[in-house]
């Protein structure tokens, strides 16, 4: 297993793993996001999508960088000046609830300190009961939810 940046190359397979997760229990993704765009513009410019692979194949991937919201709900801690953000975690539906997903954040967790972010957020939909039992499972604790994008989340955080 190697979990690294993804490359411009990884762009396509990555995005399948996404659409092919739209309409999955609790996922909010749809037709209008994540784009291949969008995931062209993680990897090349941002430079913020990592991807976990197993034996040359693209298992899963999540974005690791600066917390993009233009305003930071309330609920988010204060002190922590440099916020990061998880988001766009996907795992090819094959290999869900294999550990694929803890493994790739928990080396994000580290790589997130590495970086030197004082604290995580993300924003977790409501009904995805599988990705926020993973959430608290790695430490992250729920600050509060709230509706953004017409969709009803809970907001979650870790300093580290």
């Amino acid at each position: 297993m190697i979990i690294e940046k993804a490359l411009p190359e990884d762009a396509e397979e990555i995005y399948a793993i996404y659409s092919s997760l739209k309409g999955s229990p609790g996922c909010t993704w749809d037709d209008e996001y994540p784009t291949l765009d969008f995931v062209r513009n993680d990897i090349e410019k941002r430079r913020s999508l990592y991807k976990l692979t197993e034996y040359g194949k693209i298992i899963a991937a999540a974005y690791l960088g600066e917390f993009e919201e233009t305003e930071r709900p309330e609920c988010f801690d204060k002190s922590i000046k440099r916020l990061g953000e998880f988001s766009r975690v996907g795992v090819r539906r094959e290999y869900h609830r294999k550990g694929y997903a803890e493994r790739l954040l928990r080396f994000l967790l580290k790589e997130a300190a590495n970086l030197g972010y004082e604290g995580l957020a993300l924003l977790v939909g409501t009904e995805n009961l599988g990705a926020v039992a993973l959430y608290e499972k790695i430490g992250f604790r729920r600050v509060g939810d709230g509706v953004m994008y017409d969709t009803h989340w809970f907001f979650y955080e870790k300093r580290i």
